[in-house]
């Protein structure tokens, strides 16, 4: 014990000194005896960051998070070398921000959970794309397993939805329009056919019919919460028109039932209302 101290010690020394190669030789010689030490695997990979060797600084990293799953030293670290990894490596950041952010919140220090997440939002918004921003909101919403101890300390999920709402909103027209100008120049290709084929492809896809109900259920706003009422059924209609006829069925009920929901309240949508008078005993939406 006492010359696993000894060896720790020294490594410190070096780390604190600056000698990279000197911490890493030595903690490879600690590791050797002693496999299982939390503290020498943490000293390997900042050891191993510093020299800028960011793939194995997160492999010693994730080892050590192994062995202390509750401890912070190992998931600060990992956090801090996802940042110099990349936005390729978000997913991972996600995980380990969320099991940081956890870890603060057992301990009672929300100050540090909630940087922690405000500073992986932010990383997300400023060096991923914006898929892996509307992923990384997902940390924020009253699902994610963080949700309840930062409830009122990051903004309502009315707001994040709604952002959400309008990234993909932009990003799905441009892909349809894109995708519908490939295609269309097939041989024998239809405009129309074209343009089913990848709205059904698109939307089946799309997360927009659920951060739009969710929208409907968080908002406390009336206006937003009928402007996104309309969007909800406009997709689920649009979605309802692409699919085959075989898989209409049970789409037809949830159109049917949002546009009387509307009805019912007066609520002045046209297409509700055209639903609603035009469409009778589940009258099957053309192909």
């Amino acid at each position: 014990m006492s010359s696993t101290k000894a060896a720790l010690k020294a490594i410190n020394d070096a780390i604190r000194n600056k000698k990279w190669d000197d911490a890493i030789d030595q903690v490879k010689n600690l590791i050797d005896r002693d496999p299982e030490n939390y503290q020498a695997h943490v000293f390997h990979a900042f050891a191993l960051d510093k020299k800028g060797n960011y793939p194995h600084a997160e492999e010693a990293y994730t080892t050590a998070a192994r062995l202390r799953p509750n401890d912070p030293q190992s998931w600060q670290g990992l956090t801090k070398v996802y940042e110099k990894l990349g936005p390729k490596y978000l997913d991972q950041y996600q995980k380990a921000a969320l099991k940081l952010a956890e870890i603060f919140r057992d301990a009672d220090d929300m100050y540090k959970c909630q940087d922690v997440i405000d500073k992986f939002i932010d990383f997300a918004r400023s060096q991923g794309d914006r898929c892996q921003y509307v992923r990384a909101l997902e940390t924020i919403l009253p699902d994610s397993p963080i949700y309840p101890a930062l409830e009122g300390r990051v903004p309502h999920p009315a707001k994040t939805y709604e952002t959400m709402a309008q990234i993909l909103e932009v990003d799905e027209k441009k892909r349809i329009n894109t995708l519908i100008g490939e295609r269309r120049t097939r041989l024998g290709a239809k405009l129309s056919q074209v343009t089913q084929e990848v709205n059904r492809e698109v939307l089946s896809q799309s997360r927009l019919g659920d951060i739009y109900h969710q929208l409907t259920v968080w908002s406390n706003d009336d206006d937003i919460r009928r402007q996104y009422e309309e969007k909800l059924l406009q997709f689920r209609y649009d979605l309802l028109v692409a699919l085959p006829t075989s898989e209409k069925s049970a789409h037809l009920k949830v159109v049917e039932k949002l546009a009387n929901d509307m009805v019912i309240i007066n609520h002045p949508f046209k297409l509700a209302w055209d639903i609603a008078i035009e469409w009778q005993d589940s009258i099957s939406v053309a192909s």
